[in-house]
């Protein structure tokens, strides 16, 4: 059979890319594949150019790039995202008793697929293919964290946070304080940022190593309390683990090799 050694060359460095999910060096991808700098560099020129990895400045390093986040996407919608997700979501309303949310990144805003809501009679509710601005609350700062900074920095110089409450933070260095909050603990919060008198959660989900899209739990001030935050955290977190696991054989396999 006829193989391309070009593309199987780019492939190997997307995958390389993807797999370890942070910045690398023309030198590291080059040694890590045992390619030489001079083909590598020029592969990576080309994925850059076509939008499957961005460099990062100042370091001159390589992460995943838009387009290959937007392939991602499409694939999963494929395989119906929302189906998948479905079962998990509503496991979750059983256990944080509040309304949960599925949505993905479409540009500048934030398409919600799926809403699940718990039976109680008062409970936040919003439909099936809401957008959202990308700066709205909880959400912006759980689909903003996978980016570098600059990249933050730069897509708040063309959309400034707005004021949507008097918690909202509108000023971009105390916002990227939270961004880095969220990186470490995996999920986000908004604590009345974007509507007054509710609170909401939220993580990321992923297919491999790529975020894919996002499940947030939303609820009333009175009734997602800083007493009720620990357990929603917990069940949101590992109800993200459990969609992850089923949307990647590869992310499964790794960790069940780990096991």
């Amino acid at each position: 059979m006829y193989n391309a050694p070009a593309l199987k060359k780019a492939l190997e460095i997307i995958k390389l890319i993807v797999r370890e999910n942070k910045p690398l060096g023309v030198t590291e991808i080059a040694r890590l594949l045992a390619l030489s700098k001079s083909t590598t560099f020029g592969i990576l020129k080309s994925l850059e150019e076509e939008g499957f990895v961005v460099k990062l400045e100042p370091t001159k390093k390589y992460m995943a790039g838009s387009e290959l986040f937007e392939l991602s996407k499409r694939v999963l919608r494929a395989t119906d995202l929302t189906s998948i997700a479905r079962p998990f979501l509503e496991k979750l309303v059983e256990q944080v008793d509040e309304t949960v949310f599925l949505g993905v990144r479409e540009d500048e805003i934030v398409k919600v697929l799926d809403v699940v809501e718990p039976r109680t009679e008062l409970k936040i509710s919003s439909p099936v293919g809401a957008r959202f601005a990308l700066t709205a609350g909880v959400i912006g700062k759980i689909f903003l964290a996978p980016l570098e900074n600059d990249e933050i920095l730069t897509f708040l110089a063309r959309h400034k946070l707005p004021q949507y409450t008097e918690n909202s933070i509108t000023d971009p260095a105390k916002f990227l304080e939270e961004i880095e909050k969220t990186r470490l603990s995996g999920y986000a919060v908004d604590l009345e940022e974007y509507l007054t008198g509710m609170r909401a959660v939220a993580t990321l989900i992923y297919s491999g190593r790529l975020p894919v899209g996002a499940i947030w739990v939303v609820g009333f001030t009175s009734s997602l309390n800083d007493g009720k935050l620990p357990h929603i955290i917990e069940h949101l977190k590992q109800t993200a683990e459990e969609i992850t696991l089923r949307l990647s054989p590869f992310y499964t396999e790794k960790m069940d090799s780990r096991a």
